[in-house]
């Protein structure tokens, strides 16, 4: 009677183990696939000059290049390291 309730527990522990890592595997796979937009910060400065403005964004391997044009200086573009949240450099247009 003893080995059969040993046995039931051993069963009862590898079924659980099976599901429980089952479960985690379908978990980080369904996160993998989902889009990585977390780490783009919500509020950052780019140190521009009053009465600048964003005219376009675009973002490619954790830097965004914002098109950055007006407060009396020449179009630019402002490349920022999202994974340090620094200013990189700024790129004058003309």
């Amino acid at each position: 009677m003893d080995k059969l309730k040993a046995i039931k527990i051993t069963v009862f522990i590898l079924t659980f183990l099976l599901i429980f890592g089952t479960l985690c595997i379908l978990g980080l796979l369904l996160n993998k696939n989902r889009p990585n937009s977390s780490n783009i910060p919500e509020e950052i400065s780019l140190e521009q000059p009053q009465g600048s403005y964003i005219k376009e964004i675009q973002v490619n391997n954790e830097k965004l290049y914002i098109l950055t044009v007006g407060g009396g200086i020449e179009d630019r573009i402002v490349i920022y390291d999202i994974s340090d949240n620094k200013i990189i450099t700024t790129v004058r247009t003309n």
